[in-house]
C-alpha cells in the first residue's frame, strides 16, 4: 500500500535538483529544556576558529532567536543585542553580523524549540530548531547556518521558513552578512546565482510572508571582496502543523523578559465543575488593604505562608481551606509549605509543579528599602492576596497586583496595576497549572485574548502525529510515529492526500466535534496495527532520485467513543521527499 502512494506522488510530480540540506546532528542546545520563551540573546559561543568577514577575523559569536548572530573577539566589539525589527539598514550600519533569516522569531520550548551550536575545526553550525514567528503567526520551521574557516557560509532553511509576524514592523525579514559600520548597498536576489564585490550582501523582504527560500539552501563564498552564491532544492522535511483532537489543557500562561503589556488589566479564572473559563474581558477593581492585612513571610525576601480560608473553596480535585503563598507571586493550593522558593521562573516548572498553582511569578523583594509589602486578608467571603508596591530583586521598582479568591464560588480575579519591574530586567510568568506535570499548551497571549480559555481539571492529550526523522530519499526505516491513541480498537487509519488542508475543515458535520480534516485524502487511507497508546506506521523512502520534490499530506484517525462518529483526528503533517 506505502508504495502505491509513492508511485502515484511520482506520476504526478517532477524531479528536483539535489540539496545538502538541515544537518541532523546539531551539537549542544544552547540553554537548558524548558527554559526558552522568546526575545533572548544567548552568552558567548566560540567558534572554534578565525572565521574572517571582509578581512576581519571572529572567534566567537552571539546568537539570538531572532535568526541571527554576532561577531566577536572575546565580546569586542560588543554585540548589539536583541532586535526584534529587522531592517538592512541596521544589518550595515550595526556591528559585524550574520543574519540566516532575521525577523521577529522566537524560539519558545512551549513548541519544544532550540537553538543549537556543532562546532568543530572545520565548521561551525548554529540550527534554530522548531522556531515559529511572533504570537504564533507561522508554522514551526527549523533553519541553520554554518560557517566555514575560508569564510563560506551556507543557509539551510526547512519547510515552512518565512516572516511572519503581528506588526509590520516585525514581520519584515533580512537575509545576509555585514562587517558592520558600512554604507547599505543594493539589495541581492539571493533565491537566484549572483556575486557582488561589496563586503554586505543581503536580501530584505519587507511584506509578510514573502521569503522565498523555504525548503532549500545556498552558500555565500568569499571572493574577498564581495561574495558569490549559488541557491538549491530539494531539502526533505515533515511539518507538522494544526491540533489533533481530543484535547483539553490544565494550563494557560504567558511569559515574558521584557515588555509586560497587561497594566491596569484583569484576568479572571471562572470555576465549572470541571476547571475553568479563563478571560480577560471582565472588569476587575483593586481593593487596597486595610490596615490589619497580615504580612505574608514578613521581613523575608524568598519566603512562604500558609493562610486559611473562612470556608472549603472549589480547586481542582475537590476544595481547600489552605493556600500557600510565596513571595514570589505564587498562590498555591496546598495545606503544608513547599519549602521549595523558586526566584527564577520558567514555563517549564510551571508546568511540572507538584501543587495546583495561580501565579504573576518573578523575582520580587518586599525586603527592599522602600518596598511595600505581600498582605493578605479575608473580607465578605473574599480572600485578597495583595503585592502592594512590592519592589523587584533587581530593579528596585514597585509592582501591584492583588488575586482575589472567591470562598464560596471558586472564582478568582487577578487585578494588575502598574508592574514597574515586573520582566524587567528578570523574567515574569502570569499563569496557571493543575499539580502535576502537565503538556505545554502554548503560550496564551492574554492582551489580544477576545474570547475565553478552557481549562481543566485534568488534562485531555489529543491524537498527535509525528516522525523519526526526515523523509529522506534511501531512508528505509522512515515511520509516521502516532501517540495519544484511545485504546478501543487495536488499528489506526493512515491517510494520505496529495493537498495540504490548513486551516482544518472542521469535522462536526460528520460527528466529530473539536476535530479537523488536515489533509484531502485523495491518495486513500491504510490501515495499521496499534498495540497501545502509541504505535508507528513504517514508510520506507526508495533511493530514487526522481522522488525529489514529491510532497505528501497525512493524517491519523483511530477509533474513539469520545465522538459520535467514533473516530477522533490527529494533527496534520506534509512531508517533501528529498535530500
Amino acid at each position: 500500500m506505502r508504495t502505491i502512494v509513492a508511485s502515484f506522488s511520482l506520476g504526478l510530480l517532477a524531479s528536483a535538483a539535489a540539496a545538502q540540506c538541515i544537518d541532523p546532528a546539531y551539537g549542544t542546545p544552547l540553554a537548558a529544556p524548558g527554559t526558552l520563551f522568546g526575545d533572548f540573546q544567548f552568552p558567548i559561543t566560540p567558534i572554534g576558529f578565525a572565521f574572517p568577514v571582509n578581512g576581519v577575523t571572529y572567534t566567537d559569536i552571539h546568537v539570538c532567536d531572532k535568526g541571527y548572530v554576532w561577531l566577536s573577539n572575546a565580546g569586542v566589539p560588543a554585540p548589539g543585542g536583541v532586535d526584534i525589527s529587522a531592517t538592512a539598514a541596521e544589518l550595515a550600519s550595526q556591528g559585524p553580523r550574520i543574519c540566516a533569516l532575521w525577523s521577529d522569531i522566537q524560539a519558545m520550548s512551549s513548541n519544544n524549540a532550540m537553538v543549537y551550536v556543532k562546532s568543530t575545526a572545520a565548521d561551525c553550525t548554529i540550527t534554530w530548531e522548531n522556531v515559529q514567528c511572533y504570537s504564533s503567526t507561522s508554522g514551526i520551521f527549523t533553519m541553520q547556518m554554518k560557517l566555514e574557516p575560508n569564510g563560506t557560509i551556507t543557509f539551510r532553511y526547512g519547510a515552512g521558513t518565512t516572516n511572519a509576524s503581528t506588526l509590520n514592523t516585525w514581520w519584515v525579514g533580512v537575509t545576509g552578512v555585514s562587517p558592520g559600520g558600512v554604507t547599505l548597498p543594493a539589495p541581492s536576489d539571493l533565491s537566484t546565482v549572483g556575486s557582488s564585490v561589496d563586503p554586505t550582501v543581503y536580501e530584505e523582504w519587507v511584506n509578510i510572508n514573502t521569503f522565498d527560500m523555504a525548503g532549500s539552501s545556498f552558500q555565500l563564498i568569499p571572493t574577498n571582496p564581495g561574495y558569490v552564491w549559488t541557491p538549491t532544492t530539494g531539502c526533505a522535511s515533515a511539518l507538522a502543523y494544526g491540533t489533533g483532537c481530543l484535547s483539553q489543557p490544565d494550563s494557560a500562561y504567558e511569559a515574558w523578559t521584557s515588555g509586560f503589556d497587561l497594566n491596569t488589566t484583569t484576568i479572571t479564572w471562572l470555576r465549572t465543575t470541571s476547571g475553568y473559563v479563563v478571560l480577560s474581558s471582565l472588569p476587575g477593581a483593586f481593593v487596597t488593604p486595610s490596615a490589619t492585612a497580615t504580612n505574608i513571610a514578613p521581613a523575608t525576601l524568598d519566603g512562604e505562608q500558609l493562610v486559611t480560608l473562612s470556608a472549603a473553596m472549589p480547586v481542582a480535585g475537590g476544595t481547600t481551606t489552605t493556600l500557600n503563598v510565596t513571595t514570589k507571586g505564587q498562590v498555591k493550593v496546598s495545606p503544608v509549605l513547599s519549602n521549595n522558593i523558586d526566584y527564577t521562573p520558567t514555563v517549564a516548572e510551571l508546568l511540572a509543579d507538584t501543587l495546583t498553582t495561580f501565579a504573576l511569578w518573578h523575582d520580587y523583594d518586599q525586603t527592599d528599602l522602600g518596598s511595600g509589602l505581600i498582605l493578605f486578608e479575608e473580607v465578605g467571603g473574599i480572600a485578597y492576596v495583595t503585592w502592594n508596591g512590592v519592589h523587584s530583586y533587581s530593579s528596585s521598582t514597585p509592582n501591584t497586583f492583588q488575586f482575589q479568591f472567591e470562598v464560596a464560588t471558586g472564582n478568582v480575579t487577578l487585578v494588575i496595576g502598574t508592574m514597574g519591574g515586573f520582566a524587567n530586567p528578570d523574567a515574569g510568568i502570569l499563569g496557571y497549572s493543575v499539580a502535576g506535570p502537565s503538556n505545554d499548551p502554548g503560550a496564551t497571549d492574554f492582551s489580544a485574548l477576545t474570547g475565553t480559555v478552557s481549562v481543566g481539571d485534568t488534562q485531555v492529550v489529543p491524537l498527535t502525529l509525528g516522525t523519526n526523522g526526515t523523509p529522506s530519499i534511501g531512508n528505509a526505516g522512515f515511520a509516521l510515529l502516532v501517540s495519544n491513541a484511545p485504546v478501543l480498537v487495536p488499528v489506526g487509519l493512515q491517510f494520505f492526500g496529495t493537498a495540504v488542508v490548513n486551516p482544518g475543515l472542521d469535522l462536526t458535520f460528520l460527528g466529530m466535534p473539536g476535530c479537523s480534516a488536515y489533509t484531502n485524502g485523495d491518495l486513500g487511507a491504510f490501515t495499521f496495527p496499534m498495540a497501545g497508546p502509541t504505535g508507528s506506521f513504517a514508510f520506507p523512502i526508495p533511493n530514487n532520485a526522481g522522488l525529489i520534490g514529491v510532497t505528501l499530506s497525512t493524517q491519523t484517525a483511530m477509533f474513539s467513543l469520545a465522538t459520535p462518529f467514533n473516530l477522533v483526528s490527529s494533527n496534520g503533517v506534509v512531508l517533501t521527499l528529498g535530500t
